[in-house]
């Protein structure tokens, strides 16, 4: 009986460090295959984009984000002459969001703040996640339009998961769940990435497509990706009423 309970305990702490190994390995993969150490070389981005919605067909939407490591991001999406802003800076953040009628900047709530200032993380949730106190563990498999993905949970603390499903041949991630806890209510945000390319030495995707149940399928096309751009930190100080 003793041997028995010895095999079985072994056995067990032997495939909880099997999985562990897996998650080290397959983070490893990923980062090498998305650029490595060149992520490190970029303080600054901005990223412009056009935004298909099944909820505002036949119409042109445009966006813009840019981000200082670590310190502030403004985000911009304009239609039909309006331009909806949000923009984080330090631990603050405001938005002026003219489709509710809203025409001048208020300011964002605490877990409104928390959550876009991801925007300021660069590099994403996975690079330097020892860093950032993140918990990783390697969960199996899952389909991802025919493909049998990697599945890696994330626990970022205060109650914010994600999980990051890779492609086991390119180690490119091609889905990501994330799960928030934004003013009282938990949101879960899905999104599938694709088309793959290579900016100054870093790999990024150029297509991500998300399920909206107000806004239904919306795709993000990246038009254009600027690296270390001089930013001008007047775009996110909050405009006086």
């Amino acid at each position: 009986m003793k041997k028995s309970l010895f095999f079985a305990a072994s056995l067990f702490l032997l495939n909880a460090f099997a999985f562990a190994q897996s998650a080290e390995d397959i983070i490893a993969k990923h980062i090498k295959a998305i650029g490595g150490d060149n992520w490190s070389k970029v303080n600054s981005i901005k990223m412009e984009a056009t935004i298909a919605a099944e909820a505002a067909a036949g119409m042109t939407i445009s966006y813009s984000m840019t981000a200082i490591r670590d310190k502030a991001a403004r985000m911009d999406v304009s239609v039909m002459d309006m331009n909806q802003v949000s923009v984080v800076n330090g631990d603050k953040g405001w938005t002026i969001n003219p489709f509710a009628g809203q025409t001048s900047a208020e300011p964002l709530t605490p877990d409104q703040v928390k959550n876009m200032m991801d925007q300021t993380d660069i590099d994403g949730t996975i690079i330097g996640y020892k860093e950032k106190g993140y918990k990783v563990e390697y969960v199996g498999k899952e389909d991802v339009e025919g493909t049998e993905a990697l599945k890696i949970k994330v626990d970022k603390g205060e109650g914010k998961l994600e999980y990051l499903l890779y492609d086991p041949e390119s180690y490119y991630e091609i889905k990501n769940v994330r799960v928030d806890n934004v003013d009282g209510q938990e949101v879960e945000t899905a999104t599938i990435y694709s088309n793959f390319k290579a900016v100054d030495g870093i790999t990024m995707p150029y297509t991500m497509q998300q399920a909206n149940p107000m806004m239904g399928s919306t795709t993000i096309s990246l038009t254009k990706v600027t690296l270390n751009p001089t930013v001008d930190e007047k775009i996110f100080e909050m405009p006086k009423k």
